[in-house]
């Protein structure tokens, strides 16, 4: 492990040991939420590298660990879909972890990705995440934030300069899709997306990354100029610890020490 300038950097042997490790992190955070507080409150994220850690939080020994009724579950960003569209992060996290865990169905809280105004979306889904963490006006605190990063440098639906890096004091808006062929494989839909301000005051934020072509972003966010518009996930540094980076050694193969 070693404390990098924007994050904590823990590289793990191979993406089967990073849904290991994310796994077992994540189980404890929950244990400590639930004994401190009686609830823990996860915001998942969508792209390909966390389905590995929701199959792992769904199997032994992960699965029987945490108290699933007491767990509620949002999601940081998602695309402008139906809740049953392949490409819908709601839909991911059904078929890789909450269909396979006793979580009651009243404590998932999926963003409206398939109402016609997505403005109105984002306000709805801001309401209510107000309302479940009864704070009306302050900032609702996450236990666990889970993102990626894209091969573009975005994290949650915050793409490089996008209008959605300027939300002002709003928790959750909507947002224009990357442009075609600048985020890998993420489709060019437009999104609903959690902004810095609320991503930041969760109580630990993981990324998840795995890959050789995350190399370079991994690198230029973690120590390259402070290029937050040019490189969105760079906003993600605030609250009260560093944000936790979990990356494999392919995607850690630029980073200063690992040369």
């Amino acid at each position: 492990m070693n404390g990098d300038r924007r994050g904590t950097v823990v590289v793990l042997g191979s993406p089967a040991e990073l849904a290991q490790e994310a796994a077992q992190r994540i189980t404890h955070l929950a244990q400590a939420a639930i004994d401190a507080m009686g609830v823990f409150r996860i915001a998942l994220s969508g792209g390909t590298t966390p389905r590995a850690t929701h199959e792992a939080l769904a199997s032994e020994p992960f699965r029987s660990q945490i108290n699933w009724s007491k767990v509620e579950v949002f999601w940081s960003d998602d695309r402008a879909v139906p809740p049953d569209d392949p490409e819908s992060n709601y839909r991911m996290a059904v078929e890789t972890l909450l269909s396979n865990v006793p979580i009651p169905e009243q404590s998932i809280y999926r963003m409206p990705t398939d109402r016609p105004d997505l403005a109105a979306a984002a306000a709805e889904y801001e309401a209510t995440i107000r309302r479940v963490f009864g704070e009306p006006s302050g900032i609702p605190v996450f236990d666990v934030m889970i993102l990626g990063l894209g091969d573009d440098g975005h994290t949650a639906s915050l793409f490089p300069h996008s209008r959605q890096l300027h939300s002002g004091e709003r928790l959750v808006v909507d947002g224009d899709p990357p442009l075609p062929g600048t985020a890998g494989p993420s489709p060019s839909v437009p999104r609903l997306t959690f902004t810095p301000r609320l991503i930041n005051a969760a109580r630990e934020r993981i990324f998840l990354v795995e890959g050789a072509q995350k190399a370079e972003p991994v690198r230029n966010v973690l120590y390259g100029p402070w290029q937050p518009e040019v490189w969105p996930a760079q906003f993600i540094t605030g609250g009260a610890t560093l944000p936790l980076w979990l990356i494999d050694e392919a995607a850690a193969s630029l980073l200063p020490d690992r040369r």
